[in-house]
């Protein structure tokens, strides 16, 4: 999910529907309505992007489409038995402030899509609020970095720890596509 062109092209089409913010916000917005509890199945979440993204005011048909495919490819990858959540950002070619910008506008996307919806903070587990705790730091991360391996190091394991703490989340409190199933057989 991180190809530069889409990318590129879902910067375009954000901003040629006068929506200016990163293609990472927005994906990580849906991350943190999946990952707090949103039922995969509900299609709310486009009445809340629009909230959030666009005053209210309902998408272009162009751009719901392409929220919808970000929907899915989100709970796929949630939901896939081999982890391979991916964060929709700029290709590792591009500069590690590139990066790191995006990497912040996410984790505020996913604080936001995560609070949103998160209707009892009290009761979600420790290591989960360790997750909120360390992505409110993380989104005040100072996002200058050189060009150095040691920094493009360093980036890449917050990327990782990012990355693995949004599939925690969503084991914890996501809602999976056959957990009414499987209460009915249970009973």
């Amino acid at each position: 999910m991180s190809d530069q062109r889409t990318y590129q092209q879902a910067q375009q089409l954000l901003e040629s529907n006068d929506i200016f913010v990163m293609p990472a916000e927005v994906h990580g917005i849906i991350t943190g309505l999946l990952a707090c509890g949103v039922d995969i199945e509900e299609k709310d979440y486009q009445g809340l992007l629009c909230d959030v993204l666009n005053d209210g005011i309902s998408f272009e048909k162009n751009l719901k489409h392409w929220l919808s495919e970000l929907y899915t490819q989100v709970v796929e990858s949630f939901t896939n038995e081999q982890l391979q959540f991916e964060m929709l950002l700029p290709d590792e070619e591009d500069s590690l402030i590139d990066q790191a910008n995006a990497l912040v506008a996410w984790v505020n996307g996913f604080l936001l899509g995560f609070g949103l919806k998160q209707q009892d903070y009290g009761k979600i587990s420790g290591d989960v609020k360790e997750v909120i705790q360390d992505f409110t730091e993380i989104s005040r991360l100072d996002t200058h970095f050189d060009e150095t391996e040691e920094d493009k190091q360093a980036l890449h394991e917050v990327l990782e720890y990012v990355r693995v703490s949004a599939m925690l989340c969503f084991s914890e409190l996501g809602k999976h596509e056959n957990t009414a199933q499987t209460s009915k057989t249970l009973h």
